[in-house]
């Protein structure tokens, strides 16, 4: 079997699950859990059900070759790319929805002022451990092209 149509069918089952998505007439997916309902873009969705598998389908298979097959090296480099930036969106949205700052507790009118503590919350988790996550996906696509391009020089 050729090796780009191996490469083509497993885009084409990343893909599949998307058609479907994209092909809502609405142009925004409702999920609802819970109290909380949750409206999202229904692009963004499809951004991450091709993105997540992608990255772990093409890092096991880029493992599995060990980090010898061009083709399938960039096409991971391509897919930890989309995860690096979909982690930047959810550091985005962990700043905006944790407590960690800008917050202004007011006591009532009628009490002696006094010092309250905050205790910080974070939605996802703390912004060091957030940073190191985003700092692992680049070490991770840096090392895979430095595989790519030292195998490349090997033969």
């Amino acid at each position: 079997m050729n090796k780009y149509l191996k490469e083509i069918l497993w885009l084409i089952i990343l893909l599949v699950p998307c058609v479907f998505l994209y092909s809502s007439e609405y142009p925004t997916i409702d999920i609802n859990v819970g109290d909380t309902y949750f409206v999202m873009d229904r692009f963004s969705l499809i951004f991450l059900f091709i993105a997540i598998p992608g990255f772990l389908i093409y890092g096991i298979r880029t493992l599995i070759n060990k980090f010898r097959d061009k083709f399938i090296n960039i096409v991971f480099i391509l897919f930890t790319i989309l995860v690096a930036l979909l982690w930047i969106e959810a550091i985005i949205i962990n700043d905006k929805l944790s407590s960690s700052g800008g917050w202004t507790l007011y006591p009532p009118l009628s009490a002696q002022p006094q010092k309250i503590e905050h205790e910080e919350y974070y939605f996802i988790a703390n912004h060091k451990i957030m940073i190191t996550i985003e700092v692992i996906l680049i070490v991770i696509a840096l090392f895979t092209a430095y595989k790519t391009g030292k195998n490349k020089k090997l033969s």
